[in-house]
């Protein structure tokens, strides 16, 4: 019924409006359900709205409504954006993977709400994804990796960090600041610091690199250098 009211609207400012007033709503478990349903069937109407309101609204829900919350998005990572969407009939949406980078990033940040358990299942699926090429690494999915492996430490901060140096160095030195690197970085120990630190030396010397790139690269070299010891601190200067 909600999606079918919704349909008929086109005012791209009355959708937004009519769905942020929704969050007020998640005042009780059935309540809560009612929305988290409605965000996800007119998701494809505002995708940035209803993804947006779901990192909002996430505080509220319980373990289970997460773990519904969580796969809907999980599944928006290999949507296709084979069509157009509008927010208006003025105001296309483009489809150049839009569906598929707030979703990333929506799950970046309620990572933060997550528990052991499901912050395992999301990134075994984003490790899977990625080695069996159902997902093309961008910044957002990366980052999806980056924040939930931060907060699981361990041999997944660890697998994370190899994912990222032989497949998608990039994401260190990207200029976005929604999928900033930086904490991730400063997250990692002693002996994960020093593959860090190979990786960026490679970036400088190679002239092939563009020169924002290399110079992301010696910015955050100085950054994580305040936690080297003093061998590797010796190292660089070498270099």
């Amino acid at each position: 019924i909600i999606q079918t009211q919704f349909n008929t609207l086109h005012d791209r400012k009355l959708i937004e409006y009519q769905l942020k007033l929704l969050q007020y709503l998640c005042i009780s478990k059935d309540t809560s359900d009612i929305v988290v349903q409605c965000y996800k069937q007119v998701f494809e109407r505002d995708v940035w709205t209803c993804a947006d309101l779901l990192c909002v609204i996430s505080v509220k829900l319980n373990e289970q409504q997460l773990d519904d919350v969580i796969e809907f998005l999980m599944d928006g990572l290999v949507h296709k954006d084979d069509v157009v969407f509008e927010l208006s009939i003025d105001e296309p949406l483009g489809n150049d993977g839009y569906i598929h980078k707030r979703c990333a990033l929506s799950i970046a940040k309620i990572a933060l709400k997550l528990n052991e358990r499901q912050l395992n299942k999301v990134f075994e699926y984003l490790m899977n994804a990625f080695e069996r090429r159902k997902i093309t690494i961008c910044n957002e999915c990366a980052h999806a990796l980056a924040t939930i492996s931060s907060q699981l430490g361990g041999k997944q901060l660890d697998n994370a960090l190899q994912c990222f140096i032989h497949r998608f160095p990039s994401y260190f030195y990207n200029y976005n600041s929604e999928t900033n690197a930086t904490q991730f970085l400063m997250k990692l120990k002693e002996g994960q610091l020093g593959d860090v630190f190979q990786c960026f030396i490679h970036r400088l010397s190679d002239e092939k690199e563009h020169k924002y790139n290399r110079e992301k690269c010696a910015e955050l070299l100085g950054k994580i250098s305040m936690k080297w010891n003093d061998k590797q601190l010796n190292d660089a200067h070498v270099q």
